[in-house]
């Protein structure tokens, strides 16, 4: 670990409020200090910079200022990097070497990430025995691109980031097509290996869909994708959903039903509305839990109390026939998320005041392509899941427009990071991802040709070998 300069200036709320029975206090400290630290290095990248342009008379100016950059950020550039005998002036700040920072940067971050797993997101027996008790043996999660979604895994449902397999859209409108053909792959897995789980075991996938919404500011801090309109955002969502669904029976059969879940997300403090499906599976925009007047409800009761409250929530919610409520395997499923939520919906009171100062688009760079696993923090990254520039245009289209509003109108280059990963057990896999990268970085500055030009969007392309805990090997 590279020592830094970084501080922990955020003041905690806990002695101002009781703690929830059921909230992991430790877990909470953790995750804040990792938060903090890490952001606190992107939010440093110009002062930092301007502060070592400053001295670019004097002439050991290169050593000094990867001195000054390994001791505030944590990272070093080429030397070569320095030479700024182009006619640049510390008055104008110079793109590329502020993209060459947050890209080093980033690397650094996918290397602290899954060598040091600082969210310990490799331990993941604990929730695998929790899903496969509620019938679950994969889960695939689709949440908005909004950077604001970015820690969902990690932080707003506590799930170790290795359990879960997360595919961004604009909007929650994931690919049915490519859904179906990943959840092919798992079965095959299953049938073939033995894994997850067996194929005899009476399991099934888990679909879930994750939109958003602002309750502080509805008509402007809600989803871009779908014009801030809460209900068209949860109807699109559970229209993919059922869709998905449908594909899969209509496919292989109604033995081959998938689990699908529908949660939305308001941004302004983590906490989320969990759409209780009935006996068949089916979601009901109508029918749902709302975690932040449940943790208030349940405050200062004892744990096993507090989860007597959310079952009985969850029962007057799905109260009259018995096929509106959920199957017990499920309910208790929800239980545990909720649950694992208020670890969340506490974490914000304490550090953020109940509510975040940054209540719209914050990121600090957009990443595209396949994984970013390693990206589980809110508005670090704006990221779309991707094969090709076309079938993910709208999704890039729109985080190239709130980095105009971010980065541009400030005179900062967006930094767009492309991954592509590929299979080290297979053969040409990583040939291949080679060339799909160098692909999509020239797609992207033909199609932003105005921005490329005058260096206001810059990119890395960078690999990373998917079969294990291995960090991102930048493109050269």
């Amino acid at each position: 670990m590279v020592a830094t300069s970084v501080t922990n200036t955020t003041d905690s709320f806990e002695d101002k409020h009781s703690v929830h029975a059921l909230v992991n206090k430790n877990q909470n400290s953790v995750f804040h200090d990792y938060e903090s630290q890490t952001k606190a290095r992107f939010d440093n990248v110009q002062i930092v910079l301007k502060e070592i342009l400053s001295q670019q008379t004097r002439s050991d100016f290169k050593r000094f200022a990867n001195q000054q950059l390994f001791s505030r950020l944590g990272v070093t550039l080429d030397e070569n990097v320095w030479d700024l005998n182009k006619g640049s002036s510390s008055h104008r700040f110079p793109e590329d070497l502020y993209s060459k920072i947050v890209f080093e940067l980033f690397i650094k971050m996918s290397e602290d990430f899954f060598i040091n797993d600082p969210l310990s997101g490799q331990n993941k027996k604990e929730a695998e025995e929790v899903f496969k008790e509620a019938g679950i043996h994969a889960v695939g999660i689709a949440p908005c691109a909004d950077g604001r979604l970015a820690h969902f895994i990690s932080y707003v449902l506590r799930l170790p980031y290795t359990l879960a397999r997360r595919k961004a859209h604009a909007g929650a409108l994931f690919d049915v097509s490519e859904s179906v053909r990943n959840w092919v792959f798992v079965e095959h897995s299953r049938f073939r290996e033995g894994i997850p789980n067996n194929p005899e075991d009476p399991t099934r996938y888990l679909k879930m869909a994750v939109y958003h919404f602002s309750k502080a500011d509805p008509s402007h801090q809600g989803c871009a994708a779908h014009g801030s309109d809460d209900k068209k955002a949860a109807e699109a969502a559970q229209a993919k959903l059922t869709d998905f669904r449908q594909a899969i029976e209509n496919r292989f059969g109604c033995g081959s039903t998938v689990e699908t879940m529908l949660i939305g997300i308001n941004t302004d403090d983590d906490s989320l509305k969990i759409h209780i499906p009935n006996a068949q599976g089916n979601i009901c925009l109508d029918r749902f839990i709302e975690t932040d007047r449940l943790y208030s409800k349940t405050l200062g009761l004892a744990a096993n109390e507090a989860l007597a409250v959310i079952e009985a929530e969850i029962d007057k919610c799905t109260s009259g026939n018995r096929l509106t409520r959920p199957h017990s395997s499920i309910k208790k499923l929800i239980v545990w998320l909720l649950k694992n939520n208020f670890s969340q919906i506490e974490y914000v009171k304490n550090y953020e005041h109940g509510q975040y100062k940054d209540l719209g688009h914050a990121e600090r760079f957009i990443g595209i392509g396949n994984g970013f696993e390693e990206v589980q923090l809110r508005n670090l990254s704006y990221y779309s899941f991707l094969d090709t520039i076309e079938e993910g245009a709208n999704d890039v289209d729109i985080g190239i427009k709130i980095f105009k509003s971010l980065n541009v109108k400030r005179g900062l280059p967006i930094p767009i990071i492309i991954r592509c990963d590929y299979d080290g057990r297979v053969p040409g896999s990583k040939t291949r991802a080679v060339k799909k990268a160098r692909r999509l970085e020239e797609v992207i500055h033909n199609r932003y040709q105005e921005l490329s030009s005058c260096g206001l969007l810059q990119t890395m392309g960078t690999l990373r070998d998917n079969t294990g805990c291995l960090p991102a090997e930048k493109l050269v």
